[in-house]
């Protein structure tokens, strides 16, 4: 298991929720997948009492496709696929391919979420940072051609 303070509480009414790193979660026992035999962490958030698996804020938890499947879905509709076209390169299901970029993007709503706590920034510094990095990946792109 990772540092406990990598994790942050699921629960969407939690005020923690999505917070790493906040003192909220403790260790609440472990299980063991009866497939692998692999010993898993159970952490409770001692703000509303939601327990759930290390596995939880994972953002492979819940799939049978390896990691390699599911950064192959990802890299593909980030150039520009769409998911039946992803599908259909990688013989998957179309409702699969689907359920893995909604989970990615609620996964990367839920980053966003912790850094603009974490940083103490408000949304639209985020957005004025994020135009400036836009900015300069174009700027440095253009000088490496």
């Amino acid at each position: 298991m990772q540092d406990i303070k990598n994790y942050f509480c699921p629960h969407p009414e939690c005020k923690h929720y999505g917070l790493r790193g906040s003192g909220n979660l403790v260790k609440a026992g472990t299980y063991t997948l009866k497939a692998t035999g692999e010993k898993k962490q159970m952490l409770k958030c001692m703000v509303c009492g939601m327990r759930f698996s290390e596995t939880q804020n994972d953002l492979f938890a819940g799939y049978h496709y390896g990691k390699q499947t599911i950064q192959s879905i990802i890299v593909s509709v980030a150039g520009g696929n769409s998911i039946r076209a992803t599908a259909k390169k990688l013989g998957l299901s179309k409702d699969r391919v689907g359920s893995v970029v909604l989970k990615a993007w609620a996964y990367t709503d839920i980053m966003l979420l912790s850094l603009l706590h974490s940083l103490h920034l408000k949304e639209d510094q985020l957005d004025d940072f994020w135009l400036f990095v836009q900015k300069n990946i174009r700027r440095k792109s253009k000088n490496n051609n």
